[in-house]
């Protein structure tokens, strides 16, 4: 069996069987056999040092943020977290978030909190600390929109081992160094260990931030099996 046939079952495996989000899907096929000039090794080196780059600099944007998280049983919402906010710099440079919708609380099953949702924009930075202890496999090449990005399998070296950190499939742009799109999951999740599927753009022609971060499983939380969608919107950066 060849290592990208093994990376496939690996990741299959450890990814939950009733995740709702397809990580592929919408996208034309993976090209197994394309070749790439980035390794697995340039991976490390000068993508996850992006990573930082743009973590960095995210720091010193604006931008509108739309949460909303939901609770079900079956096919009925018993539960909902919403609200809408900005993130704005004051004169004196300070960073400030003003709620502009909600916010609207009716979550039983399940505790958040407004810095919840950085932390989960921070799991998903994959810095070289996050996936030293991964194996990173190239796996082909795949279009996204007209980008025919490199794409690479982050899975644990040792498959019995608890997952830390990321495990899933990121989504390059080899001309920036930067990933566009990542689907996976990690304990660094303030809800659970969930697949997450997290779509980047670019911000002013030099940085790829996040734009839409969505989740839509069942969950183990607090040892009670609860099915949790959740869906983070980032629109109209601006920067400082």
């Amino acid at each position: 069996m060849s290592r990208f046939a093994i990376a496939f079952l690996a990741l299959s495996f450890a990814l939950p069987a009733a995740a709702q989000i397809k990580c592929s899907e919408g996208m034309e096929p993976l090209e197994r056999d394309a070749e790439s000039r980035m390794s697995a090794r340039d991976f490390i080196k000068e993508v996850a040092t992006n990573e930082v780059v743009f973590s960095k600099a995210f720091a010193s944007y604006g931008y509108k943020l739309e949460v909303n998280v939901q609770t079900l049983a079956g096919d009925t919402v018993d539960g909902e977290y919403r609200r809408t906010s900005t993130v704005e710099f004051d004169a004196n440079g300070q960073r400030r978030e003003t709620v502009i919708e909600g916010p609207v609380n009716t979550l039983t099953r399940l505790r958040l909190g407004d810095r919840d949702f950085d932390t989960l924009r921070e799991a998903f930075t994959l810095t070289a600390a996050k996936v030293s202890d991964n194996d990173i496999v190239y796996a082909g090449r795949q279009k996204i929109g007209d980008i025919n990005a490199a794409v690479f399998d982050v899975l644990p070296r040792n498959q019995s081992a608890d997952i830390r950190g990321f495990e899933g499939r990121v989504w390059v742009r080899g001309r920036d160094n930067a990933i566009m799109h990542i689907c996976g999951r990690t304990n660094a999740s303030p809800i659970a260990p969930m697949r997450f599927d997290v779509e980047r753009a670019p911000v002013d022609e030099k940085y790829w931030f996040p734009v839409q971060i969505r989740a839509d499983e069942d969950a183990r939380i607090s040892g009670d099996t609860v099915h949790v969608r959740l869906t983070v919107k980032y629109s109209e950066y601006r920067a400082r």
